[in-house]
């Protein structure tokens, strides 16, 4: 099943109630985030967020003063939630392909690109990550960042491992399954839903790269980043690139 497809019949529904917070904290989260790492330009015109979602690092990204944001997002679902949320910040929403986003972008017209959550591994190829790389590094100005975060899945759980237990409350149940390939792995959804007496279950799955951190780094710095740092970010591994 493709990224699409997976997140508009079972996960964009719930993606929101995943985090297990409210809308704002996760947002006033990623505010926090940005300023921590240390990845805000000096110039903050224009941003691009890849792989949105619901809007947490577009919206703090607006927050932060840019003045124009770009979100970008695969998911109709999600991107109606971020329009529902933005409340008059100059954010504006593309249903569209991340990479060919950039491809179309104007050189040197951008502050900050930002891919996170998980937004890379989806991509269909190494080869597809590479090319969003050197796009980035022809539509940042000189001083932009690009901020990256992700699960890195390069180093295989077995067993009982495989199942991770994502989110849950009295009505709700979801859980995540790995099945590893040499270069790939494939994330089963299983989802499981209180309606009235009776439980439902749904499961639908979809595949992502494995990625190391390493190999990331060393792509960005062939693509012309200057500076190349991997950081702390929580669960997910954090990679920021400078044009300098």
């Amino acid at each position: 099943m493709t990224i699409r497809n997976h997140y508009e019949t079972l996960l964009a529904a719930h993606y929101t109630w995943m985090f297990g917070r409210p809308f704002d904290d996760k947002v006033a989260e990623q505010r926090r985030l940005f300023e921590h790492l240390g990845a805000l330009p000096k110039d903050r015109g224009l941003a691009f967020d890849l792989g949105s979602g619901p809007g947490f690092q577009a919206i703090a990204l607006a927050e932060l003063g840019f003045t124009q944001v770009i979100a970008v997002d695969l998911s109709p679902t999600l991107l109606t939630e971020l329009e529902h949320h933005k409340q008059g910040h100059a954010i504006e929403t593309r249903e569209a392909d991340l990479v060919a986003t950039l491809a179309h972008a104007a050189p040197e017209s951008t502050d900050m690109i930002v891919c996170m959550g998980d937004t890379l591994t989806p991509l269909e190829s190494r080869a597809e990550v590479t090319r969003l790389f050197a796009h980035a590094t022809s539509v940042l100005a000189a001083g932009g960042t690009f901020v990256l975060t992700y699960r890195d899945l390069s180093a295989e759980v077995t067993g009982t491992d495989r199942f991770i237990p994502v989110a849950s409350d009295a009505n709700r149940h979801l859980t995540c399954f790995l099945e590893y390939a040499p270069d790939t792995v494939m994330v089963h959804d299983l989802l499981h839903e209180r309606e009235g007496e009776q439980w439902s279950f749904r499961a639908s799955a979809y595949r992502k790269l494995r990625l190391p951190v390493d190999w990331v780094a060393t792509e960005l710095r062939a693509a012309g980043f200057t500076r190349v740092e991997v950081k702390p970010a929580g669960r997910l591994s954090c990679v920021l690139a400078r044009k300098t």
